[in-house]
């Protein structure tokens, strides 16, 4: 087992975070809608390999990409390379921890996809979260977070390992197979996930890893108090990228925040 520096939550789940979701894109025309609505460059909490980030810059958009993990950095760096100039001059790279996030410019819509906020484990990181958000966000700007609320999983936490990835990696022939084993921690709200990942070589050769990592998970009534508290009112909530209504069954949500007025 290899585990690497504590502080990148992701510094072992990149080496194969592209084979896992690298390729899914349901979200991006959700976001796409929004980004055109904006003067300013979009900034991207989260962005991880640029899953959203290349997409949206060749739609036109510019984009300031937030991370607090290098290892995934260094993975949107190296697709970057291979870009057109024009796409690679609308990004900009920021390797920052949120709570240490401080850049000069405003921005009229910054998004949190995919479950980052579920990683701000602690209240002191989500307020401080929000915090930032506020102060980095354009009067009038909106902010969308993407969370997940895994009801199913909380009501029956599968018993056995999940497979979720069974694949070829394209880059080096190797036959990549990994499975997610499931635990909750009810008081502390975490989903916690165990990944046990199985390489096998083009000359038969396996190597194994063996990782974990944590995600809050948040309800309804809890998100829209923290909003509240943080000076956020929710425009919307939406289930699904295609923005159906939330509802009490819903285990994704995605919150469309403005600030509240002064005064």
């Amino acid at each position: 087992m290899r585990t690497r520096n504590q502080l990148d939550i992701y510094g072992d789940f990149s080496d194969f975070y592209d084979l896992y979701v690298g390729d899914w894109l349901e979200d991006l025309p959700f976001y796409l809608e929004y980004a055109k609505q904006v003067q300013t460059p979009i900034l991207e909490v989260g962005a991880g390999s640029g899953r959203l980030t290349i997409p949206l810059a060749r739609t036109g958009a510019s984009v300031i990409a937030v991370d607090s993990s290098s290892s995934m950095l260094a993975i949107l760096r190296s697709r970057l390379d291979k870009e057109p100039i024009e796409v690679r001059e609308r990004i900009q790279l920021v390797h920052s921890d949120i709570c240490s996030l401080l850049l000069e410019d405003r921005h009229e819509l910054i998004v949190v996809p995919f479950y980052t906020f579920n990683y701000f484990l602690t209240p002191e990181i989500q307020k401080s979260a929000l915090e930032r958000f506020a102060q980095h966000l354009a009067p009038q700007g909106r902010v969308l977070i993407d969370v997940f609320l895994p009801l199913s999983r909380i009501q029956r936490c599968p018993a056995e390992p999940v497979l979720k990835v069974d694949t070829v990696d394209a880059a080096t022939g190797n036959n990549v197979r990994g499975w997610n084993i499931y635990s909750i921690d009810k008081v502390r709200q975490i989903e916690i996930r165990r990944h046990v990942f199985k390489v096998t070589g083009k000359d038969g050769t396996v190597l194994e890893r063996d990782f974990t990592t944590q995600r809050r998970y948040f309800y309804p009534s809890e998100l829209e108090s923290l909003f509240a508290d943080c000076g956020f009112s929710v425009e919307a909530a939406f289930t699904g990228y295609e923005k159906k209504e939330a509802d009490d069954d819903s285990e994704q949500l995605l919150y469309l925040l403005r600030q509240k007025a002064s005064g």
